[in-house]
């Protein structure tokens, strides 16, 4: 795993602390195995000492994106499908939050940003190239997230950093790409109608749909616990 060198700065501890979240919670998204960190290996790459890594790799645990067990230090674990549901009820909630604050509060150009960012899509386009729409959909959940105008929602969301990343080793397999195009559109809808009622019970129910789709279909993809390897 290759990670860019940080240059010194006066925030030193939370650059590191961002850069090992974001790069880890990217692998992560794709492991089928543990894997184990090493404090001195990740210092190293990253061009600073072991002392901000090993309080950021602290923060992570507390997170639950790495886990330390005796003797055995620091390992990144796969996310298991009980984990994904979990989150996928979380998500619920707060998806339908910001849908409410949106629709009610949200500038008068965020409905035509949100359905900018599907512009390039038709129903087939969202069935056919799965992974830009799978970008796209990640990017419609964070604007409306932000353009929600509540910071605590904001920042609560961007605490499950590592599950939205890793989620996406369930998503790929559920070929949603038809169905999420005309959610994502009615809740569009819904927010540049100023229906706030409409728009949370949509939000709501997209995810919810979602969550009740992997649990039913995805259990063969949630792993075992197997051999781990190494940084």
């Amino acid at each position: 795993m290759s990670i860019s060198p940080i240059a010194a700065r006066p925030y030193l501890r939370d650059e590191v602390y961002t850069a090992l979240k974001v790069r880890l919670g990217v692998r992560a998204a794709g492991l089928t195995a543990p894997l184990r960190l090493r404090e001195e290996e990740l210092a190293a790459e990253l061009g600073v000492s072991r002392t901000p890594v090993r309080e950021a790799m602290r923060r992570l645990e507390q997170e639950g994106l790495i886990t330390f067990r005796p003797r055995r230090g620091a390992r990144l674990m796969p996310t298991s499908l009980p984990e994904y549901l979990e989150w996928l009820s979380i998500r619920e909630m707060l998806e339908g939050l910001a849908a409410r604050e949106v629709a009610l509060n949200g500038a008068n150009d965020v409905a035509p940003r949100l359905r900018a960012v599907f512009a390039d899509f038709d129903e087939a386009g969202a069935l056919a190239r799965p992974a830009e729409y799978a970008a796209a959909n990640t990017a419609f959940h964070a604007l409306m997230i932000k353009e929600s105008g509540n910071a605590l929602l904001g920042k609560t969301w961007d605490s499950f950093g590592h599950l939205k990343m890793a989620g996406l080793r369930f998503i790929e397999r559920l070929n949603r790409g038809s169905q999420s195009f005309h959610e994502h559109h009615d809740i569009i809808d819904a927010i540049a109608q100023r229906d706030p009622d409409r728009a949370e019970t949509l939000a709501r129910r997209h995810v919810r749909l979602l969550r009740d789709q992997a649990a039913a279909s995805l259990k063969e993809f949630d792993l075992p616990e197997q051999n781990e390897t190494t940084t």
